[in-house]
């Protein structure tokens, strides 16, 4: 007689040590992934132009993201103002320049000006997905999106008294969207960075009266974003010059009313690298 184990139980014991064996094999060890370029599409969070055009090699959210992974080869193709209806045009200029490659981590910033312009929500989830679809038929097995930063809470948000409830729904509808084409995959090949707090640290820098570290103009009591007030929210937007910028400009969010300082890309692609480690890292 065995004092331990019935014989049901010793056949139960052999199966489980069976699969947790094969599931711990040598082999399994899944190796981080490490991008051979990174590719920027969107709006001007990936814009060198959309900025203070200091000129370094991490201005934007794409470049950081690419400093982040030590890849220094990075290209590209988005322009301020665009929208998710504007992707499937700069994949065509990317699929032309060369196509994408299971090597690249594809970063889209884009969905602000839909915001911004009250684009359909059926619609942009519906262009947002085909977009990443085509990116990952084409080859790309790594694609990470932003979501789209409190449009209430910017500088032009304020001026505007625009709708404090915009950018929550369309944030919420693109998660979904997301989660409904590709979500459950077996390998997680987009990265939607909702969960990576960046929205909701935005929201509780610009949401109080006085600055909050590390930047010197998130209070809303009135700083001037650092190339001017003015922004001009539904088309190309060129930034400005380091000389024309006030010297405090590397310790600023906002360059306009919309978009970023370099310093601003850089804080927000910190989100978006660390929504990365689950899955890809």
């Amino acid at each position: 007689m065995n004092p331990i184990f019935s014989r049901p139980l010793k056949a139960l014991f052999a199966i489980m040590m069976l699969a947790l064996l094969a599931g711990c094999g040598s082999s399994s060890t899944v190796s981080p992934f490490q991008p051979t370029r990174v590719v920027g599409l969107g709006d001007g969070y990936n814009d060198v132009n959309a900025t203070v055009r200091e000129g370094s090699s991490t201005d934007t959210v794409v470049q950081q993201m690419a400093a982040y992974f030590g890849q220094s080869n990075v290209v590209s193709y988005a322009s301020s103002g665009q929208k998710i209806a504007d992707l499937a045009s700069q994949i065509t200029t990317a699929t032309n320049a060369g196509g994408f490659s299971s090597g690249d981590l594809v970063v889209i910033t884009v969905g602000t000006h839909d915001v911004i312009s009250g684009t359909n929500l059926t619609q942009a989830k519906s262009d947002l997905v085909a977009a990443v679809q085509s990116i990952l038929t084409a080859g790309a097995k790594h694609v990470l999106i932003m979501p789209v930063l409190e449009v209430s809470l910017t500088p032009w948000g304020r001026s505007a008294s625009f709708d404090a409830n915009a950018t929550n729904t369309f944030n919420d509808g693109i998660l979904g969207a997301m989660g409904t084409a590709f979500g459950g995959q077996s390998h997680n090949t987009v990265i939607y960075a909702n969960a990576s707090n960046l929205t909701v640290t935005f929201r509780t820098v610009t949401s109080t009266a006085l600055a909050v570290a590390p930047f010197t103009d998130t209070g809303y009591g009135g700083t001037d974003p650092a190339c001017g007030s003015s922004s001009v929210v539904n088309t190309a937007w060129t930034g400005c010059l380091v000389g024309s910028a006030p010297a405090s400009y590397t310790t600023m969010l906002f360059a306009d009313g919309i978009h970023l300082t370099p310093a601003g890309n850089r804080w927000a692609a910190g989100f978006l690298y660390n929504a990365t480690a689950a899955g890809w890292r």
